[in-house]
């Protein structure tokens, strides 16, 4: 058994007659600052970094899994940001004016991910001009098998194998309907090295490493997730003060320099003090209820975060699993994120993986402990072996049209080209598809862009009101439509004045206006 003690240097050392485990005592002494009656035995300890197979295991099959996942090519947002990246690679610049739509031609407009859609668009390119696609794959499939090492790695310093294991399976449960090739994939190594690195500087009672801030400045530059790591770093800070362990004096110091550092980087993006502020200004936009990944969860079928939060209920009220007051707060906010907003399901997986599995290491206790050990180098061998068949697959299988973009441009085809360039009016998911085809739409998915004012008006018009619909049409000067089949803008464009049919193909219905202007 631990007692609770205090060595010369002010920190709590184990009384048994044991030797002392330097990282194992520091986080038992953590866990006694909250449970001064506790007299639990450490499970497994803070483990060494040491290299090991079992995280290269998790690389290999997640990234052969990924490049079969049906839904990760499942995002328009996609499309555009390929061709914004190749914009950036052809003008060696980030545009400041929308180079894209033409009802918000002549606002600005700063590529915030310009880093991603960049690494999305050379990608593409590697893919070839008949697989592109093909290479988005393989980006995405990377990002979210480096994604899986390093949470299992982070997992491993304090849980047993059988139990890291398990963490890392609900975790990419959780993020696995975020799983589309868009930048916060790419994002989410950055995500875990940052966390999985606060969470190892709490556990050995120290700084964060100065090592993790050029995480931060490649995190800026990918994706507006970044808010949730200078967030998180404030929130251990407050936590470290709290303990009653350590030098406080010295840990502000520390901790305080480190959140500075981290802040400044985080302004080494190409638009600054703006570039920072982004995801703040996104999250005050009032029309983002309304479009799909940021409408609250559907709790109609049963899905992995319910499953989180039930087992979660059920370890917290059987006394299976305590945690320290900050940790708790940020899981719940955590889980407030993502009942709020589906597309913040990923962060509970992730992150709430990371801050559980020190004290699940606690309760777990040894005598629970699965070693898998010996098993590690023929299930490395096994998945490396089947990640490298994946992706010779891959290389070769041609991907389905719908997913390369091959079936919309079909359905473009029967619009003539001197009427793909006249004002388009379109549904706001095919705006990216539009945009990958050469078409100026009418509006995409760049909320930030066309603004509450503007969404709030489209969303008037595709509702469908037939006021808004023919101002709309007039003040735009349409020439031609394009919606999906099932929406109900189809019928009331039927019946149009002055409108008609061209054709229903590829799941999408394209009106054009029936005069000789328009043809």
């Amino acid at each position: 058994m631990l007692q609770a003690g205090r060595d010369t240097r002010g920190l709590p050392a184990e009384a048994s007659g044991a030797p002392t485990v330097r990282n194992a005592s520091r986080m038992t002494a953590w866990f006694a600052d909250y449970h001064p009656n506790s007299n639990m035995a450490m499970s497994a300890g803070l483990r060494s970094a040491r290299f090991d197979l079992a995280p290269v295991m998790a690389f290999c099959l997640t990234f052969a899994l990924v490049l079969f996942l049906p839904q990760i090519l499942n995002d328009s947002d996609t499309l555009w940001q390929i061709r914004t990246g190749e914009w950036v690679l052809t003008h060696h610049a980030i545009p400041t004016i929308d180079p894209f739509s033409y009802t918000a031609g002549d606002r600005p407009w700063f590529a915030h991910e310009w880093l991603a859609e960049t690494l999305m668009a050379l990608a593409y390119r590697a893919g070839g001009t008949q697989n592109g696609m093909a290479g988005i794959m393989v980006l995405a499939a990377f990002a979210s098998g480096l994604t899986a090492a390093l949470l299992l790695h982070h997992l491993r310093r304090f849980l047993p194998g059988i139990y890291a294991v398990l963490g890392l399976i609900v975790a990419l449960s959780n993020a696995a309907p975020s799983m589309l090739a868009r930048p916060h994939l790419l994002a989410w190594p950055c995500l875990v090295a940052w966390c999985g690195g606060l969470v190892t500087a709490r556990a050995n009672r120290t700084a964060p490493s100065v090592a993790l801030l050029p995480v931060m400045l490649i995190w800026v530059n990918l994706h507006g997730s970044f808010m949730i790591g200078l967030l998180l770093a404030g929130t251990f800070l407050i936590e470290a003060l709290l303990d009653r362990g350590i030098n406080h004096r010295r840990v502000l110091v520390a901790w305080t320099s480190f959140v500075l550092a981290a802040g400044a980087v985080a302004l080494l993006n190409p638009d600054g003090l703006a570039g920072v502020l982004f995801p703040i200004h996104m999250l005050h936009m009032q029309s983002l209820a309304w479009i799909g990944e940021w409408e609250p969860t559907d709790f109609s079928r049963i899905q992995p975060l319910e499953v989180m939060i039930l087992a979660g209920l059920a370890l917290g009220l059987s006394g299976k699993v305590s945690l320290p007051p900050v940790r708790l707060l940020i899981l719940l906010a955590l889980i407030h994120g993502a009942l709020a907003h589906a597309r913040n399901e990923q962060l509970l997986g992730i992150v709430g993986a990371l801050i559980l599995a020190e004290p699940l290491g606690v309760s777990l206790g040894r005598g629970h402990a699965a070693a898998l050990s010996r098993i590690w180098r023929p299930l490395t061998i096994t998945t490396a072996a089947i990640a490298a068949v994946a992706l010779a697959i891959r290389a070769i299988l041609p991907l389905s049209p719908e997913n390369t973009g091959a079936a919309f441009a079909a359905a473009l085809n029967n619009v003539p080209a001197s009427l793909r360039a006249k004002p388009v009016l379109n549904e706001y998911g095919l705006g990216g598809q539009l945009i990958f085809q050469g078409v100026r739409p009418f509006i995409d998915s760049r909320a930030d862009l066309y603004g509450d004012a503007f969404l709030s008006r489209y969303r008037q018009i595709a509702s469908p009101e037939e006021e808004a619909l023919d101002r709309a049409l007039s003040e735009y000067e349409i020439a031609w439509t394009i919606f999906p089949s099932g929406h109900r803008i189809v019928p009331l464009m039927d019946q149009e004045p002055g409108w008609r049919r061209l054709i229903e193909t590829g799941g999408v219905v394209i009106h054009v206006r029936d005069d000789d202007k328009a043809r």
